[in-house]
């Protein structure tokens, strides 16, 4: 069932085709670069680097024990001292209290302090430093080319050399 509207469509398509393919010719055609100009894009990068050093270092070694004597005798002479100071007041008790106390860490602080030793020691030291760097790099090339009687312009990503490649598009001007 070939009816005269499909057979006209069908014909339509088929002229239509060829005008679609005449509309895309190319030709590729070179032309002489005028002038070539490198595009640069600075990058800063971070280099890590180690850098060492001795360092003098004061090294505090407790003795194991630690004797509860001078803590006691403290404790005892501090009662005894706060206690005589307020023997007249009615707050004798609590002052030689405070007094047992006070002498109790100082026992303990001269035991302690008597019983460790200190040295130095020269231990080995290492830090990270960064140095920033700036790097210039290519990231392509403005080209100037001459077609005809007049001078283009164009982005690539290689330097083109002396001739450039153009793919020039052929089609009727109507």
């Amino acid at each position: 069932m070939n009816s005269p509207g499909r057979k006209f469509s069908v014909v339509c398509c088929a002229v239509l085709a060829s005008v679609a393919t005449a509309a895309t010719q190319h030709t590729i055609v070179k032309a002489p670069v005028v002038a070539v100009e490198p595009l640069v894009r600075t990058v800063t990068r971070k280099i890590p680097h180690e850098s060492c050093f001795d360092e003098r270092v004061r090294v505090v070694q407790s003795g194991v024990s630690h004797p509860a004597t001078p803590g006691i005798l403290g404790a005892v002479i501090g009662g005894v001292v706060a206690g005589s100071l307020g023997h007249n007041s009615r707050y004798q008790p609590v002052i030689a209290g405070a007094g047992a106390l006070l002498g109790a860490s100082i026992g303990h602080d001269v035991a302690h302090s008597q019983n460790s030793r200190s040295y130095y020691v020269t231990e080995r030291r290492c830090e990270i430093d960064y140095e920033l760097r700036d790097e210039d790099t290519i990231i392509g090339y403005r080209v100037s080319y001459q077609y005809g009687d007049k001078i283009y312009h164009a982005e690539t990503r290689n330097d083109p050399g002396s001739m450039i490649e153009l793919q020039v598009d052929l089609r009727p001007v109507e």
